[in-house]
């Protein structure tokens, strides 16, 4: 939660310069309160607008073209250290990575690709919530093709699906 309040305090800061530079035009052009309101809403509408511009197209890139190749390289990653097979349907990525790095018998190579892999997963949540989000989503859909697309959950075995 201190992240987003860190990042929320920041943007808010960023502001600054805009009402600044609002003010100074309204003082070179000797404008009145009005002139300094509608400047300021003028510059900071601007970048909101610039702001979600960004934010629509860094989404529409990321389903386009982003999560492919991030779903590529983790598939790679896990293909070129044969990696092992979950031992239980039920495993979340972060359980089976948690798992294969713990595990002593496994070759340093795979405990090392799964550190990266959870490193990567854990240092995107660090550069954004919708980065993050994408980046964990992109190593989940790797985990579940490389498993071979088993379900990651499983129906007790007391239910019958005839």
């Amino acid at each position: 939660m201190s992240e987003t309040q860190s990042k929320l305090w920041f943007s808010g800061v960023a502001f600054i310069p805009y009402a600044l530079l609002a003010y100074g035009y309204n003082w070179m052009t000797k404008g009145t309160d009005h002139d300094l309101t509608i400047t300021s809403v003028v510059l900071l509408g601007g970048r909101l607008v610039y702001a979600l511009i960004d934010n629509v197209t860094a989404a529409i890139a990321w389903r386009l073209h982003g999560r492919k190749h991030a779903v590529e390289a983790f598939l790679k990653l896990m293909r070129e250290n044969r990696m092992p097979q979950r031992d239980s349907a039920n495993d979340s990525l972060r359980n089976y990575l948690s798992y294969v790095d713990s595990d002593i018998e496994n070759n340093a190579a795979i405990r090392s690709a799964a550190r990266q892999i959870a490193t990567i997963v854990e240092q995107s949540h660090h550069d954004g919530l919708m980065g993050g989000g994408r980046v964990e989503k992109a190593a989940q859909e790797a985990y579940e093709r490389y498993q071979g697309g088993l379900p990651a959950f499983r129906l007790p075995d007391w239910i019958k699906t005839e």
